[in-house]
């Protein structure tokens, strides 16, 4: 089974996840270039979704795991998982897509592709001013301000996400290096693999959070609906960490996923 992380982020918001499912698969994680344990690019462009899927095909291919895998992606990690899928169908055993998009999440503020372009080139220009504005504002952003910006924007529920989880998010953000913090958004602000989903053929489960507003769940219907003999779940009431905040419902649906796709081939294997 391997992982896809979100933007900006490492296992983090997979460490639930880990905890319950390294007890039946090897879990394989890595982190994209830049974050956590692994070393700044040369090229920050480096850190576009192409890459994270090729680095992650390059990982599972050099694990010694068998494949095909259980790839999973939360969040971005949907973008990486699917554009994994498409240059590498071959690693993919089945989906599992958590709480992401297929891409340009811009989409659900102007269709249009003039502001998409226009953001996307903001993003990255302001790398040019990021070390002063990531000085000035930073301190602002690791405070109770911060943690109530993530609950506004539907990133995190109020009352049942961790408070360490989103502490510990900041402080990874925070250590980034600018060039790769503003290319990584800018690349995932311009993704989309729209034009995977018609020729996905492996099992897919598509988890959703009720009332995220970051990735929200009509996302997740268009996604079940293009993506042939796929599943899809709703987390009500929670926002873009269902994972975390309701781990053991997650688990539930993934387990009973998996063993219906075990089932099935189990089926296929003595017919």
């Amino acid at each position: 089974m391997q992982i896809h992380n979100g933007l900006l982020s490492t296992e983090l918001h997979w460490r639930p996840w880990i905890a319950h499912y390294r007890r039946r698969f090897t879990v394989l994680t890595w982190d994209y270039r830049g974050h956590g344990a692994s070393p700044r690019p040369r090229d920050p462009e480096a850190t576009s979704i192409a890459r994270h899927a090729d680095d992650g095909h390059a990982v599972l291919a050099s694990s010694g795991l068998s494949r095909p895998a259980i790839v999973c992606g939360l969040s971005m990690g949907v973008q990486t998982a699917l554009e994994h899928y498409r240059r590498h169908p071959d690693d993919v055993r089945a989906l599992v897509l958590l709480c992401g998009t297929y891409g340009h999440p811009l989409r659900r503020i102007s269709r249009a592709q003039v502001v998409r372009r226009a953001t996307v080139a903001a993003v990255r220009a302001s790398a040019r001013a990021g070390r002063l504005v990531k000085a000035l504002l930073w301190p602002l952003i690791n405070t109770p301000l911060g943690r109530e910006a993530a609950f506004l924007s539907g990133g995190a529920h109020r009352t049942e996400c961790p408070r360490s989880v989103l502490d510990e998010l900041y402080a990874h953000v925070g250590s980034l290096d600018v060039d790769v913090m503003t290319s990584a958004v800018a690349a995932y602000l311009d993704h989309t693999a729209e034009d995977v989903l018609d020729t996905i053929r492996v099992p897919t489960l598509i988890v959703a959070g009720g009332a995220d507003q970051l990735t929200p769940a009509s996302i997740a219907e268009e996604m079940h609906r293009r993506i042939e003999g796929s599943e899809l779940h709703v987390v009500e009431g929670h926002a873009h960490l269902a994972q975390v905040e309701r781990p053991d419902e997650v688990h539930a649906v993934v387990d009973r996923f998996l063993a219906r796709m075990n089932g099935a081939a189990a089926g296929a294997a003595t017919g």
